[in-house]
């Protein structure tokens, strides 16, 4: 039966097609709620080189995306991860690192990351400057950071964070720094040292002792590592393992002094004899004592007793106020932690900057 407004058919009743229609057209024509700010993350590991490389490459690709998704609440499905290990097999990689699948991928993120997201740049491996242009060595064309940069400005998330833990990491800070963006590299501008800061900066995120031990510095004891209080630490603690370690004879033998610096030591390096890029422990390595305190500089009246220790070839540097120079908290032989506690300074902008939270903390 047909009343004008309702048709009846099979006992039920349906809106009449006019009525449909109306309401079809309101669906089409009413804006749709914007999506909130989301985090999205890219992980680009370059080419390994030689074994302990690649051992150590994909545990910190794999560490990086369990921090992001777990830690740091990213969804998996908004993490990129390319790498140029043709043998690492993990279904957390999306693809290939190539020069062109990365532009296609970053092109991809300009199409879909909006203002309020949060973009967080991770890359791995080994760099290199030696044509005066920093680039990240990958399988095929090598990457020049230049043009990686200008792929990074296309995309238009305010809130930006690009941590180059490569060798060669700091001649890449002028290249990437643009305000609204923290830039942290492993390395200063000088420097082409096989770095370990990575190391550092996971393990601070992991067990939250970054959040812990950086307070007052960085921030407060609150749960929530900033960035800065993430950087600072790895930044303190890279140089404090680093001069644990001395040279234990000709060979590739080495001596470590403290539980958790030899437990490094091992993950880091040791393999099987004849592994390319091993290193082994030495018998004046000493496991049972606590790590100890150690001075970033050798005083003179050390120096014998010091004789052996390794120079410290990284100094991490972060810059965050788009000024094209990075600061280190080690200089001159001592740790000066960024505070940023005034807009302008060094870390003012990492001080508020949480990775997997798009807005900025107060």
């Amino acid at each position: 039966m047909d009343n004008g407004q309702w048709t009846v058919i099979g006992g039920r009743s349906r809106w009449r097609r006019d009525v449909f229609s109306v309401v079809l057209l309101c669906a089409l024509q009413c804006p749709a709620e914007p999506a909130a700010p989301a985090c999205h993350a890219i992980v680009i590991a370059g080419q390994p080189g030689t074994p302990v490389h690649a051992r150590r490459y994909r545990d910190w690709v794999q560490r990086f995306h369990a921090y992001l998704t777990t830690g740091a609440g990213v969804p998996a499905e908004n993490i990129t991860i390319l790498s140029g290990d043709a043998e690492f097999a993990d279904p957390i990689v999306s693809g290939r690192a190539e020069s062109a699948h990365i532009a296609t991928e970053l092109a991809d993120l300009a199409k879909t990351v909006g203002e309020q997201d949060q973009l967080i740049v991770v890359l791995i491996g080994h760099g290199s400057r030696a044509s005066r242009t920093p680039k990240l060595l990958l399988p095929g064309r090598d990457l020049d950071v230049r043009a990686l940069a200008g792929l990074l400005d296309a995309i238009p998330a305010r809130n930006q964070v690009i941590l180059n833990v490569t060798s060669s990491s700091g001649g890449a800070i002028a290249s990437f720094a643009r305000e609204g963006r923290v830039v942290v590299s492993a390395t200063s501008p000088l420097e082409n040292a096989e770095p370990v800061f990575c190391e550092f900066f996971l393990r601070g995120l992991e067990t939250g002792r970054a959040d812990i031990e950086s307070a007052l510095d960085a921030g407060v004891a609150d749960g929530t590592t900033t960035l800065l209080e993430a950087f600072n630490w790895a930044a303190r603690e890279t140089p404090s393992w680093i001069r644990r370690i001395k040279k234990a004879g000709s060979d590739e033998s080495w001596a470590v002094t403290g539980r958790e610096s030899v437990e490094l030591f091992r993950k880091l390096y040791v393999a099987d004899d004849g592994t390319a890029g091993a290193r082994q422990l030495g018998p004046a390595t000493d496991a049972s004592v606590d790590d100890p305190d150690v001075p970033f500089t050798t005083p003179k009246e050390l120096a014998r007793e010091l004789g052996g220790v390794r120079i410290i070839a990284e100094h991490a540097m972060l810059e965050d106020s788009g000024q094209e120079l990075g600061v280190a908290p080690v200089r001159a032989g001592r740790f000066e932690p960024l505070a940023g506690r005034v807009a302008g300074e060094p870390g003012a902008l990492a001080r508020r900057v949480v990775l997997g939270r798009t807005e900025l903390s107060e």
